[in-house]
């Protein structure tokens, strides 16, 4: 397996503007410490920087950080490379995974490890923020011009899509999720079930997925005590430890097309004790025990 890093310093979509500083702290504090350690050959692609400087929420700056970012993966899965994405806010998995998916010949798997659905279009979204509305685009609904992003809609299929550790979320995104047939996994059934047991249910669907399968993590997935450099924090996360522990047991890592790891926000994350946790996290998808 041959690895790129890219970041994708995007904070259009999201809650605050630090997150779009996030891929630089990991590039310039955790890149090479991570590299060292890794049996695979990886090397830094670059970033892909915000349409406009300015703070917005407008669809043609989402629109044109996906189709760049989209270009990105895109160039290199058909380079036979696995793309390893940084962000930003969680709208950055348009383009990852549209990318992605379109260098594929058959359908693609995706595990969503989030504290949120991600599942709002803007009939249902209050905020209208894009980071909100990502897997609903990538399951083929929302906005024409980003379900259609990579010329194939769905990006994901829903049967081969699961969602660990929702915590938050509004009316309309369980029943869209329900009805389209994807398996999501609140953390009141993480933790009555414990997580190596949903997190290996969940992997194996994922996995199944002819054309292979990827991850999206978002950080707020984790308890923000041990993780506050995040935009949305929740309450009742994940232990960072443990979630690492369990991801490094899961098989068939030969298959993952592509990682993405979201949501990193300095301004909230001063003793960087977040920003360490990306190379455990990241190491823990890529190698076995």
């Amino acid at each position: 397996m041959r690895l790129a890093v890219v970041g994708a310093a995007f904070s259009a979509g999201g809650a605050h503007p630090g997150c779009r500083h996030g891929p630089e702290a990991f590039r310039e504090r955790e890149f090479r410490r991570w590299k060292k350690g890794l049996q695979y050959p990886v090397f830094w692609r670059g970033i892909v920087r915000e349409a406009s400087p300015l703070p917005t929420h407008s669809g043609s700056t989402i629109t044109s950080n996906s189709q760049r970012l989209m270009r990105q993966t895109r160039r290199l899965r058909r380079g036979g490379v696995t793309p390893v994405i940084i962000g930003g806010d969680h709208s950055c998995a348009i383009g990852s995974w549209a990318g992605i998916a379109a260098a594929q010949r058959q359908p693609l798997g995706l595990l969503w490890i989030d504290a949120h659905m991600d599942a709002h279009t803007p009939d249902t979204s209050e905020t209208q923020r894009v980071h909100g509305m990502p897997l609903a685009v990538l399951l083929g609904e929302g906005q024409s011009k980003l379900i259609h992003l990579a010329g194939l809609c769905p990006v994901i299929e829903a049967r081969y899509c699961c969602i660990i550790g929702v915590r938050s979320y509004e009316s309309g995104e369980p029943e869209r999720l329900s009805r389209l047939g994807v398996r999501f996994y609140t953390m009141e059934e993480v933790q009555r079930r414990g997580l190596p047991a949903v997190l290996a249910e969940a992997w194996r669907r994922v996995a199944a997925a002819p054309g292979g399968f990827g991850v999206s993590l978002d950080l707020d997935v984790l308890e923000p005590m041990l993780a506050p450099g995040v935009s949305v924090p929740e309450a009742r996360g994940l232990n960072p430890r443990l979630l690492a522990r369990y991801l490094r047991q899961q098989p068939g890592k030969q298959r993952l097309r592509g990682i993405e790891v979201v949501e990193l926000n300095p301004a909230r994350d001063p003793q960087g004790q977040t920003r360490r946790l990306l190379p455990k996290l990241l190491s823990s998808l890529l190698q076995n025990r």
